[in-house]
């Protein structure tokens, strides 16, 4: 036999790349093998917290209780230390809320507190001579939802009453004659500031906005987009501070029928509004 003819056995190159390929996948397959179980296993891996409970959420100043609070459990690698665990609710139960808490937000311990805050604080820092006059108003006939407490406003009266000499000395500011009737149109307040307003529910748009201005940037602006906040600060009525002289014109002048008053902004340069977004300091010295 002519070994000369028989060529020598090696492996080629192709089957070296096939081997370690195979190899290279088997090894990618082990890798997430191991990362998917250890994913697995820190999914099982929970904390239970407090959340909201209560599909309307829970206000400012509402007392904590069993019943507005829920278990709730997160991945342990989402949990942070400023979170209340649901075995330390003894430490929540029969505080404050210090503001609007939505519904499934997870508690943490900065958002109550034991003392009941105070609600509408310059009512306890307004002159002791002064008094507040509540007004309702036309949302669209006054700024809309540019109007907010702080600002100052000009009112004026217009009311049915005789003929009137345009002569005359005392004739108010404006005198016109409508189908057949003569209107007269006073300045009832010629600057009055907005000590606050309410809702539909009558609640105090005051509280709703400095709730807002507790909240860090990213809630806020969550929060402001909600349908709730938006109904929660569209006024139906006004709150205005004013002298004992000034409330006496007013009741003057409401006495009259047919009555209607005519609201109008002034300038905020002399203002201080409780919510400026764009230096996001607020009325009364409330800051972020």
């Amino acid at each position: 036999m002519d070994l000369s003819s028989v060529k020598s056995v090696s492996p080629s190159k192709k089957i070296v790349k096939k081997i370690l390929a195979l190899l290279f996948s088997i090894g990618i397959i082990v890798v997430s093998f191991i990362i998917l179980n250890n994913a697995d296993k820190a999914a099982k891996e929970t904390v239970d917290v407090l959340r909201v409970k209560p599909k309307e959420g829970i206000a400012a100043f509402v007392v904590f209780t069993e019943d507005n609070l829920e278990k709730y459990s997160i991945i342990k690698k989402e949990y942070t230390n400023d979170m209340v665990l649901a075995e330390d609710i003894s430490l929540v139960l029969d505080k404050y809320s210090k503001y609007f808490l939505r519904q499934k937000s997870i508690i943490y311990n900065d958002q109550f507190t034991e003392e009941k805050p105070m609600r509408n604080e310059w009512l306890y820092e307004m002159n002791e001579e002064n008094e507040v006059l509540t007004l309702p108003y036309n949302l669209l006939e006054c700024g809309g939802d540019i109007l907010m407490p702080g600002d100052r406003v000009r009112i004026r009266v217009s009311y049915e009453t005789e003929t009137v000499s345009a002569s005359d000395p005392d004739s108010p500011q404006v005198l016109t004659m409508t189908r057949g009737r003569t209107i007269k149109t006073d300045i009832l307040f010629d600057s009055i500031v907005i000590k606050d307003m309410l809702n539909s529910k009558s609640q105090s748009v005051y509280e709703v906005y400095k709730e807002i201005i507790k909240l860090d940037e990213a809630t806020r602006q969550n929060v402001m987009k909600s349908e709730d906040f938006l109904r929660g600060i569209q006024p139906r009525a006004l709150l205005l501070e004013g002298t004992k002289e000034q409330m006496n014109t007013y009741a003057k002048y409401n006495a009259y029928a047919g009555k209607t008053f005519l609201i109008t902004i002034l300038s905020r340069a002399e203002s201080d509004v409780i919510l400026d977004l764009r230096n996001e300091v607020g009325l009364y010295g409330f800051e972020r």
